[in-house]
C-alpha cells in the first residue's frame, strides 16, 4: 500500500535524521567534555609540579613531618606496625623494608610540609593545595620525589597526596596504562578505575618530583546519562509524532490521486469524451498525471472511434458481396424451381459473378489480416538490399501499359543521382506500395491526364511516390485518407466508374508496409488539380 509505504519511510526518514543529529551531539558532548577536563587537569598538575620544583635540592624526603609535627618514635612505629599488617608474609630483606616504606607513605600521610637543615619550615604544598585541590574539591593529587641510589637506581618515593586517595595509588594505576605524550613532561592518560569510581588522570614530571592530578568523571558520566536518557525518551516520542504526521502528510498527498482515481473510474466506453478535472490544483505533478491521462483518453476515444467506424465500414464491405452472391444464388434457386434446368451461360455468369465477389471478400480478408499483423509488428518481411532505381524503372513500364487501357499517360521523373541508391526492403511489399498508388492514380484521374512516377535522393534516404492530375482530395479529408475503408465521396465513383469497386484499404495497407520498413509516407492534394503522394525509406548508402 503506497500510503503505508510513504509513512514508513517518512518516519524512518525522521528517526534516523533525529538519531543521527542526537548521535552527533552526544559524542560532541562527551569529547567537549572529556578534553576540558583534561586540559585542566594537565594545566593543574604542571601547575603542581612547577610549586613542588620551588623547593630548594637539599630536601630530603626522609626529613618529613605530619601536619607541620614531628612524630615521636613511637608514633612511627605505630605506623609500622599498621603497615606490616597489610604486607605479604612472603617478603623480607629489602623488598619487605621497601613495601613497609610503600605502605607507610601511600596509606596514611595526607599532607606533607618539610624543614630545611636549619629546622626553618618550607610550606608550598599549601600553595599546591590551593591551585589543586581547593578549586576542585574531588580532585585526587598524588606527589611522588624521585631518589637515585648509589647504583643509578630510580626510586619513587612518596612525597604527598590527598586524603581522598584513601588506600589507592594513582602511579601503579597509570603506569600499567596506555599513554600518549602530549609535550615533553606532561602526559594524559585513560580513564582508571579508583575506588570503585572512574577516574581521568593527568601527569606532569621531571628530574626531580612526578606528579599525578586526577579527577572523578562520575559527574560527566552522570551528565551524559541524563542526555542518552532524554534520547532514549525522545527518539520514540519522535517516532509516534512522525507516524502521526506521515498519516496526515500521506493522507493530504494522495486525496488529489484519490480524486483523480474515481473521476478516471467514471470514465467509461459510453462516456471517452469526459476528461478529468481539478479546479484550483497548480502542483505541476498533478498538472502533469492529469494531462496524461486525459491525452491517453483522447487516445482511446480515437482509437474506439476507429474501431467502431472499422468494424461497420467492414461489415459493409462485406455484406455487399454476401448480399449479391446471395441474390445470384436465390435467382437460380427459382429459375429451376420453374424450368428445371439452367441454361449454360447463364450458369458460368452465375458462377462468374459469384467467384467475383468471393473475391472480393477475400482480398478484404487479406487486407485485414495484413493490417492487423502490421499493427501487432508481426508483418513478414524478406528484405533485400534493392536498387530503387532500377526497380522504379521496371514497374514504369508495366504501369504503362495499364495507363494506356484509361486513356492517360505515364511519365517517369527518376533522379540520376539515385542510380545507385540502395534500400533495405521486401519487394513483394514494395510492389504492392507502388502499384496501390499508381492504381489510386489511375482510378482517380480523368483520361487525357497524366500521371507521373518520381524518385529523389538525399545523403542518407531516398524519396519516391506518385502524383496525377487527378481529382484531388479535400482539405477536411486529408488527415482521414490513410483511414481503413475511408473513400470521400468523390472517390466512390472516380471518372472511369470502378472507383466503386475499390475497397478503401489500399492506402491504409501502404502506409503500414511503409512503416514497417521503417519509413514514412505523407500526401499533398488540391481539389481539381490532383494529389502528390511522396514516400521516404533510408538508404544503405
Amino acid at each position: 500500500m503506497l500510503r503505508l509505504r510513504l509513512i514508513i519511510w517518512y518516519s524512518f526518514l525522521v528517526v534516523l535524521t533525529i538519531g543521527a543529529i542526537g548521535f552527533f551531539q552526544y559524542f560532541s558532548i562527551r569529547n567537549s567534555l572529556f578534553d576540558a577536563l583534561d586540559n585542566s587537569l594537565i594545566d593543574d598538575a604542571r601547575t603542581a609540579l612547577t610549586l613542588i620544583s620551588t623547593l630548594p635540592p637539599n630536601i630530603d624526603p626522609r626529613d618529613m613531618v605530619l601536619h607541620g609535627q614531628v612524630h615521636s618514635t613511637n608514633s612511627l612505629r605505630d605506623l609500622i606496625d599498621r603497615a606490616l599488617t597489610d604486607v605479604p608474609d612472603t617478603l623480607v630483606g629489602v623488598p619487605l623494608a621497601d613495601r613497609v616504606v610503600s605502605e607507610i607513605i601511600d596509606q596514611v600521610l595526607v599532607e606533607l610540609s618539610f624543614q630545611d637543615s636549619e629546622g626553618r619550615s618550607v610550606d608550598p604544598l599549601d600553595a599546591i593545595v590551593e591551585r589543586t585541590v581547593s578549586s576542585r574539591r574531588n580532585n585526587l593529587v598524588e606527589i611522588y620525589s624521585v631518589l637515585h641510589d648509589s647504583n643509578g637506581g630510580r626510586h619513587d618515593a612518596g612525597f604527598f597526596r590527598t586524603p581522598n586517595l584513601g588506600r589507592d595509588t594513582m602511579m601503579q594505576l597509570v603506569r600499567a596504562a596506555r599513554m600518549k605524550p602530549e609535550t615533553d613532561t606532561t602526559s594524559s592518560y585513560h580513564t582508571v578505575r579508583i575506588r570503585d569510581e572512574r577516574v581521568r588522570v593527568a601527569r606532569a614530571h621531571n628530574e626531580r618530583f612526578d606528579v599525578y592530578v586526577g579527577y572523578p568523571v562520575t559527574d560527566i558520566e552522570e551528565s551524559l546519562a541524563s542526555v542518552r536518557s532524554s534520547f532514549y525518551i525522545g527518539l520514540p516520542l519522535a517516532l509516534v509524532i512522525s507516524i502521526l504526521g506521515g498519516l496526515w502528510l500521506a493522507r493530504k498527498a494522495l486525496r488529489p490521486i484519490e480524486q483523480i482515481a474515481g473521476m478516471a473510474r467514471e470514465i467509461g466506453a459510453k462516456n471517452l469524451s469526459q476528461r478529468i478535472d481539478l479546479p484550483g490544483r497548480t502542483d505541476r505533478e498533478l498538472v502533469r498525471l492529469t494531462e496524461t491521462l486525459n491525452s491517453m483518453f483522447a487516445r482511446l476515444e480515437n482509437s474506439f472511434q476507429q474501431v467502431t467506424q472499422f468494424t461497420s465500414d467492414a461489415s459493409h464491405e462485406l455484406k455487399t458481396p454476401l448480399s449479391i452472391i446471395s441474390g445470384e444464388v436465390e435467382q437460380a434457386r427459382r429459375h429451376l424451381a420453374s424450368a428445371q434446368t439452367l441454361d449454360p451461360d447463364e450458369t458460368r455468369r452465375l458462377l462468374e459473378s459469384v467467384m467475383e465477389e468471393v473475391e472480393r471478400m477475400h482480398r478484404i480478408v487479406e487486407g485485414l489480416l495484413l493490417l492487423s499483423r502490421a499493427d501487432e509488428r508481426q508483418l513478414p518481411l524478406s528484405l533485400e538490399e534493392v536498387k530503387i532505381y532500377d526497380y522504379l524503372q521496371a514497374l514504369c513500364e508495366d504501369g504503362e501499359i495499364l495507363a494506356d487501357e484509361r486513356g492517360l499517360t505515364l511519365e517517369s521523373q527518376l533522379d540520376e543521382k539515385a542510380r545507385t541508391k540502395l534500400i533495405l526492403a521486401d519487394t513483394t511489399r514494395l510492389y504492392q506500395i507502388v502499384m496501390n498508388l499508381l492504381d489510386n492514380a489511375f482510378k482517380y484521374t480523368p483520361a487525357g491526364g497524366s500521371v507521373t512516377l518520381f524518385l529523389n535522393s538525399s545523403e542518407h534516404e531516398v524519396s519516391f511516390g506518385v502524383a496525377d492530375t487527378g481529382i484531388g482530395i479535400s482539405k477536411e479529408d486529408l488527415p482521414k485518407i490513410f483511414r481503413r475503408f475511408f473513400r470521400t465521396d468523390e472517390a466512390r465513383t472516380g471518372p472511369h466508374g470502378d472507383a466503386e469497386r475499390s475497397l478503401g484499404l489500399g492506402l491504409a495497407i501502404v502506409k503500414s508496409i511503409v512503416e514497417a520498413h521503417g519509413g514514412a509516407i505523407s500526401v499533398e492534394s488540391n481539389i481539381g488539380k490532383g494529389s502528390r503522394f511522396t514516400v521516404t525509406m533510408p538508404s544503405l548508402n
